[in-house]
Order: structure tokens, then C-alpha cells, then sequence
């Protein structure tokens, strides 16, 4: 066998062990699910306060909203307005609500 059969095979076996290693990732799903990390990985608050609401709903701990959504009653009025003419408009409680399978009045 040759040296540079040798070289080959030494090669071939560092880059499979190489490929075959895990990733070695520190974060946890713990961490991935929190609220401050989801925001900076460049989601929006709306999305970390959903995915933390849907957390504690699955787990049984309390709910309370993280982030104080203040707007002055022109704006409340707007988007109460704006709600009720377009129904595919998200509301701030559409996480908040029981959710009902079955249709009823109140879905008009």
C-alpha cells in the first residue's frame, strides 16, 4: 500500500468522523420557547407572547400577557372598527378565547 493511499484512507476516515459528530447545540428547548430569545432571533413580540401563552396553556401554569399594549381610544376605536368590517382581522384576545369546534351566533 502506498503513501498516498495511506493519506486517502486517513482522509476519507477523518472526514466520516467529522460528518457523523452531532451538532453540539447549548441551547435548550427550554430556551428556544423563551420569549426574550424568540425576540432576538427576530421575531416579533406578537409571536413571543403566542408561543409563551400556548406554553403555559399546554402546561397548566398561569397566563398573563408580557407586553402592555397602550393605544389611545382614537386608535382603539379604529381598530374596533376595522375588527368588526373585517372579520380575517387579527384581535388582541384571538389567543385568549376558548376556542368553540362547533359554529354558533356569536361567529357573525
Amino acid at each position: 500500500m502506498g503513501a498516498m493511499d495511506r493519506k486517502i484512507i486517513l482522509l476519507s476516515l477523518a472526514l466520516s468522523l467529522v460528518a457523523v459528530m452531532p451538532a453540539m447545540a447549548e441551547v435548550t428547548p427550554e430556551q428556544l420557547t423563551d420569549p426574550e430569545y424568540v425576540v432576538n432571533q427576530g421575531y416579533s413580540q406578537l409571536m413571543a407572547e403566542d408561543m409563551y401563552v400556548l406554553k403555559n396553556r399546554a402546561t397548566g401554569k398561569p397566563i398573563e400577557p408580557l407586553y402592555n399594549k397602550k393605544s389611545n381610544f382614537l386608535v382603539r376605536g379604529w381598530k374596533a372598527l376595522w375588527g368588526y368590517a373585517d372579520p380575517a382581522n387579527d384581535e388582541f384576545d384571538r389567543i385568549h378565547h376558548n376556542i368553540k369546534p362547533s359554529p354558533s351566533f356569536s361567529d357573525l
